[in-house]
């Protein structure tokens, strides 16, 4: 005897359901990847720190010189976040990324429902784990040998995904989903206004930042540490006393440095500065 509106055939279909959209959640990952790059490039640009990533910055105080590679970028764990939340936010919304829903995928539970933002969230934590050792190998290895095409973050939420045609129970209502993509769409226009005012206004400290790591300017004297003061802002420019040690000579340093505002996308430049030094105590 089995349960009224709970037919025994459902985990069956909705396992070869699952077979059917193997070929469109690859598809899906290459269009949703291309909007998480985008998504990357815009919080790199807005928030990154140039660093070395291969060579020798060149150094005064050794008197040498070498060609190096450079890299704006945030810290990986905040990249991380990102790609994370864009799965789990538009899942937990929508039962589809952007990729699944041009893909006509969706996200649902072991009867082939709408998910919640639990097993949103719990699905897309899964991805950390699916994502080793590198290219979604463990979760694509995953996806094409289990019976219902479950990658790790499936199993944990309980959660599959099938064509739209599969999934059974009430879906959102035309007004719900247009309310959701108008917040969606506020929030991101939100996210990049307030991208533009930091690249103005707060992001000169972080080209300074990136000065230093790589050596430009007076920074390839070895400095070990540095404080700016406030700035004064000019028309397309920014200036910021500046003082810093340099470690090998015991020195105590102060002067100013300089940025050009260039326009987006482009942003801040350095342009010039000047510096003077006590009198060096170590040859």
């Amino acid at each position: 005897m089995t349960v009224a509106g709970a037919p025994t055939s459902v985990p069956i279909s909705l396992a070869a359901a699952s077979g059917h959209a193997l070929g469109r959640r690859l598809a899906a990952l290459i269009v949703d990847t291309l909007v998480i790059s985008l998504l990357d490039a815009i919080v790199n640009g807005t928030f990154g720190v140039a660093r070395v990533t291969n060579g020798v910055v060149p150094s005064m105080a050794s008197g040498s010189f070498a060609t190096f590679t450079t890299q704006t970028t945030v810290d990986w764990v905040w990249l991380t976040l990102l790609w994370v939340a864009y799965y789990a936010a538009l899942e937990g919304l929508f039962g589809a990324t952007v990729g699944k829903r041009l893909a006509g995928i969706r996200v649902t539970d072991l009867e082939g429902r709408r998910i919640g933002w639990q097993a949103a969230i719990l699905r897309n934590l899964g991805r950390l784990l699916d994502a080793l050792p590198l290219l979604y190998l463990l979760g694509g290895i995953l996806t094409l040998t289990s019976r219902q095409h479950q990658r790790l973050g499936d199993r944990f939420a309980g959660t599959l995904v099938v064509p739209v045609a599969a999934v059974v129970g009430p879906q959102l209502s035309s007004d719900v989903q247009r309310r959701r993509v108008i917040v969606v769409a506020a929030v991101f226009a939100l996210f990049l206004a307030f991208c533009a005012g930091f690249t103005y206004f707060g992001r000169p400290p972080l080209v300074i930042e990136g000065a230093k790591n790589t050596g430009e300017m007076f920074f390839g004297q070895g400095i070990g540490s540095y404080s700016l003061g406030s700035p004064r802002w000019g028309t397309g420019t920014v200036t910021y006393p500046i003082t810093y040690d340099i470690a090998q000579t015991n020195q105590s340093c102060v002067g100013e440095i300089t940025l050009n505002w260039s326009g987006f996308p482009r942003g801040w430049d350095l342009g010039s500065g000047h510096s003077d030094c006590s009198r060096r105590i170590n040859p």
